[in-house]
């Protein structure tokens, strides 16, 4: 399966919504996001007419909204980071460090490379991508989360703004956002222009391509200004942390991830472009390029790694349950004392009847003896009995997998945070 198929399937679970056509019912459950491709003539005509969110998915969203005034407009403007910006940075990247997609996507960096990448390095990789500032061209403090996720000015122009939910909120509804200091701004900050469509891409609600007008707020001279993007795309649907995840496995060199994606029966190139040394995020964005047809792997550089043997696809969920520590290297023998540490984060009982463990191997141990419920906040350790699971001391993985064979957690460490007998490992 492609790669970036697995990591929209996987924000499916967690944070993303369903994209469908206007014409279709969505289920409010889900959470979805209705596309009209096709214009009706009105000025103020909506792409996205109707975008419902359940509360559970929510929080990514708030997360990444409180980071929107957070930049200059002029991507000529040096820009001044508080140390409250800096921490919502860091709420987002904690916040979406060991969702579903980013799994999806930390393994097959680990695959491809060969590595062992932890929790914190991951973090680290997401920052480096995406928040990381860097001179370009002149400009000289840029981003590639400014530039993709918020929009930028560069004369009359708009440049990047790839980010569905943001242009949602500024088409009719930026009076959700604090824009007070902004006198005289309008809450719907979009002009419709025209659609850009072809080879049948209104039929695929999952990204749009279109021209449009934005009245972009200027929070360093308390004004708006009026922007033109005279072509843009973006996906539509995704989570911040699904289109995150996506664009890190294109732009991660190490893992030569491919150039094309298919998803949901359509073919996009994946626009790439990294700071000067390959280090940042310049821009990321898809280029619809027709039905997938018979070409899933007809790309340049394919649909998957021919040199890199692919695992057998593990369906990766969002789940409250998380792997919160393991005793891999314990005082004496191993065998029959290594344990692992569970967590519920979640405001439900969560029952875990079924659930198994997995370790680098794919040796299992079925949690039998666990209670068949764990409540808000509980938390329950589990003492790995001989023969079953073996956590390696030179590094290795655990995953927990519910009754249904789907990845719920996983967590990675290294052989230097296994020499340590009797260390508890935190992740």
């Amino acid at each position: 399966m492609d790669i970036y198929q697995q990591i929209w399937d996987a924000d499916q679970t967690g944070s993303g919504v369903k994209p469908i056509l206007d014409s279709q019912d969505g289920d409010s459950g889900q959470g979805y996001v209705k596309v009209a491709a096709v214009a009706t003539g009105e000025r103020d005509f909506k792409v996205l007419p109707e975008v419902q969110i359940p509360a559970s998915k929510m929080r990514t969203y708030d997360l990444v909204r409180a980071l929107f005034d957070n930049y200059a407009l002029d991507e000529a403007d040096p820009e001044v980071e508080t140390p409250q910006e800096r921490e919502e940075v860091h709420n987002l990247l904690s916040a979406i460090v060991d969702s579903a997609p980013m799994q999806v996507a930390r393994r097959y960096v680990e695959e491809s490379t060969n590595t062992v990448v932890t929790s914190e390095r991951w973090y680290s990789t997401l920052l480096e991508l995406w928040f990381r500032r860097f001179s370009q061209g002149g400009d000289p403090e840029l981003s590639g989360f400014e530039h993709v996720f918020v929009g930028e000015q560069e004369g009359a122009k708009v440049q990047g703004y790839h980010f569905w939910y943001k242009y949602y909120l500024d088409d009719g509804l930026a009076s959700t956002i604090d824009r007070h200091r902004l006198p005289g701004f309008k809450d719907d900050g979009i002009i419709y222009l025209r659609g850009k469509y072809g080879n049948g891409q209104e039929n695929f609600p999952e990204s749009v391509t279109i021209s449009f007008q934005w009245e972009a707020p200027d929070y360093e001279r308390g004004a708006t200004r009026p922007l033109t993007k005279p072509i843009g795309g973006f996906f539509v649907g995704c989570s911040v942390e699904g289109l995150m995840a996506i664009g890190a496995v294109r732009a991660h060199i190490g893992a030569r991830a491919p150039k094309e994606a298919v998803i949901n029966g359509a073919r996009y190139d994946l626009k790439m472009f990294r700071s000067a040394n390959n280090q940042n995020i310049r821009t990321f964005y898809p280029v619809y390029l027709g039905p997938a047809g018979d070409n899933t792997n007809a790309s340049s550089g394919g649909t998957t790694r021919p040199d890199v043997e692919q695992s057998p696809v593990a369906i990766t969920v969002d789940s409250p349950v998380r792997i919160i520590a393991a005793l891999v290297n314990p005082l004496g023998d191993d065998e029959g004392k290594e344990t692992v540490t569970l967590i519920n984060t979640g405001s439900a009982n969560v029952s875990l009847e079924g659930w198994f463990l997995l370790d680098a191997m794919n040796n299992r141990y079925v949690l039998s003896d666990q209670s068949n419920v764990m409540a808000p906040a509980a938390t329950t350790s589990i003492t790995l009995p001989k023969n079953s699971i073996q956590l390696s001391n030179k590094g290795g993985e655990i995953r927990l997998l519910n009754r249904d064979g789907q990845v719920v957690h996983r967590v990675s460490y290294t052989k230097g945070q296994a020499q340590e007998q009797g260390r508890t490992l935190i992740f």
